[in-house]
């Protein structure tokens, strides 16, 4: 039996390939090739989506999207 039902915190190498495209195909479909947001907050909120259980590439994909999108606005308003 892996070690990773043991120890379910502990990320993949297939886990940390989905993240890692993920955030990257996040920062890729801005307009221009530049992204307003700031890649760390995207990361973060990520792996915090994907670490509850969001585990499905399109989902997360879009609600970190949406996430990353009202952080952008909030920042903004401040």
């Amino acid at each position: 039996m892996p070690d990773r039902y043991f120890y379910p915190e502990i990320l993949s190498s297939d886990d940390l390939k989905l993240l890692h495209e993920t955030v990257g195909d996040l920062l890729k479909t801005e307009r221009g090739g530049v992204s307003q947001y700031d890649p760390e907050a995207v990361a973060k909120i990520v792996l915090r989506l994907y670490r509850t259980g969001l585990t499905d590439r399109g989902k997360l994909m879009s609600l970190a999207m949406l996430m990353a999108e009202q952080a952008a606005v909030r920042k903004e308003t401040v």
